[in-house]
């Protein structure tokens, strides 16, 4: 069993159009040790959550135990021309203001001490801890990346419409200025497609002098990848064209990218970070990100098309062309296959890497990754490599969406036993990788559910509700609130 709460938004954007949850993100960290996986370290008590809305407008929300907080949009007093979001309730509580008492369930009077106490023990709401507008057209944010940097500013990625423009903004969330928001670049020139996917990275450097650099990656639908260097305003580190379309690979659908060399210890010094693309015809495209900035410095990149990738296979459907598209792609964490092959001189060994594919028939996949480093550059391998083979010690075939796999996550690094994917049937369904049972079916959404954030290894946070976020709490034993549904 497991709780559930969470909080709603205004069914309308400031101009009356309806508005829905579009996307939600968990927060990465600019500290390598904590990006891979951010629930894998501990988090603080106030955890939080960015949310992107189908009227361009972005939230961040600090989590509360409260079963449903519903936010309103009122007029700021301190700034007429303004308004700020309150907690529904709040908003009641303001014509009440007052009450020279405070009155708890039995309707006794008590002591400002022991109303102190007494709010201590009530649950507490949800909070909004910033808001502002990302998009001017009210487009819907379809990618959002959180990242937490230093000294209280945290950095916003977002991207909307089909347009291809990336913005990035730079948060103060001090409590002296809850409306520090700053459009830090405007990404215009680099994809002409919708952006399919955002992803922060942190590529640790050789040089024991220089910082880690925070680094952003972007594809978008017509092929293009670009990594952005978010310590320099989102400056340009190199974009290429990375579908041959000769080969007749299709358009990308959707794109990930394994950051290994960010993980706190866990991995090879031979480990390198890999960009994965999932394609409409079916195929899984991988670029060694190293590879690509190194081409790109030496000028090899020409008329912005990329080297020969180190790994590309189909991964979903056949040469009929049908229900064949790669819908979802997600990097796990470490594989169960070690590089048995005999080294050799510029050589060495390596586990092998988890790669979780879903696809527009509803199947899930689940892939060992083999790397092998050698004088030519890093080799990449999949297993298993036919549809007759079969995994020791995972499975590789998941059925049970009905309709396209819309997104795929895990818990956690560490425990890569079992994942989480969620579908066009408006479900969520957790798996296990080892012998691929259904483990339980988590409905009743309104609509698909296109983002499964993990924020620790026991809070799970959804969109799929309209107006409403949920968070999905496992560390109960049983749902103690006896009165919860989920017809909000």
């Amino acid at each position: 069993n497991w709780g559930v709460r969470g909080f709603g938004l205004e069914k309308t954007s400031g101009s009356g159009k309806p508005a829905i949850v579009s996307v939600v993100a968990a927060p990465t960290s600019s500290a390598s040790v904590d990006i891979s996986l951010p629930q894998d370290k501990a988090l603080g008590e106030d955890r939080k959550v960015a949310v992107g809305r189908s009227d361009g407008s972005i939230f961040i929300i600090q989590l509360g135990s409260e079963y449903l907080t519903s936010f309103v949009s009122v007029s700021n007093p301190d700034e007429p021309a303004t308004s700020q979001w309150m907690d529904a309730a709040d908003v009641e509580d303001r014509s009440n203001n007052d009450r020279p008492k405070t009155k708890f369930g039995d309707g006794a009077i008590v002591s400002d001490d022991d109303t102190a106490s007494q709010q201590q023990q009530q649950p507490q709401p949800f909070q909004v801890i910033h808001q502002f507008q990302a998009t001017e057209k009210e487009e819907p944010i379809h990618n959002l990346v959180y990242h937490d940097t230093i000294e209280g500013i945290q950095l916003i990625c977002t991207a909307a419409g089909e347009s291809g423009a990336i913005k990035i903004w730079s948060l103060d969330t001090s409590e002296s200025n809850s409306h520090g928001e700053e459009l830090v670049a405007a990404l215009v020139d680099v994809h002409s497609s919708k952006i399919v996917s955002l992803k922060a990275m942190v590529i640790p450097s050789h040089n024991a002098a220089a910082d880690e650099r925070n680094v952003l990656f972007s594809a978008s639908s017509d092929g293009t990848v670009a990594l952005h260097d978010l310590d320099k305003k989102g400056e340009l580190i190199f974009s290429c064209q990375c579908i041959d379309k000769v080969k007749n690979v299709g358009q990308v659908t959707c794109a990930d990218v394994s950051n290994p060399t960010a993980w706190d210890g866990g991995c090879d010094e031979n480990d390198r970070d890999v960009i994965f693309l999932g394609t409409s015809s079916g195929y899984v495209v991988g670029y060694v990100a190293e590879e690509l900035m190194t081409a790109a410095a030496s000028s090899e990149i020409s008329d912005e098309v990329c080297p020969v990738p180190s790994i590309q296979f189909r991964a979903h459907g056949n040469d009929s062309g049908a229900g064949e598209a790669v819908t979802a792609i997600r990097c796990g964490g470490h594989g169960t296959i070690p590089n048995t092959a005999a080294p050799t001189v510029g050589t060495s060994r390596m586990t092998s890497k988890i790669l979780l594919t879903g696809g527009e028939d509803g199947a899930v996949k689940q892939w060992e990754i083999l790397a092998q480093q050698s004088t030519f550059g890093v080799r990449l391998e999949h297993w298993p490599r036919m549809s007759s083979q079969r995994m020791k010690r995972r499975h590789h075939l998941f059925k049970g969406h009905h309709g396209a796999v819309t997104s795929i996550s895990q818990q956690s690094k560490y425990d890569s036993s079992k994942f989480l994917t969620s579908g066009n049937d408006g479900s969520i369904r957790v798996w296990s990788a080892t012998n691929g049972e259904e483990l339980f079916t988590m409905d009743g959404f309104t609509s698909f559910v296109s983002s499964l954030a993990c924020l620790g290894r026991d809070l799970l946070v959804t969109d799929g509700s309209g107006q409403y976020v949920c968070v999905h709490d496992f560390s109960i034993d049983d749902d103690l609130e006896a009165g919860y549904d989920l017809d909000w």
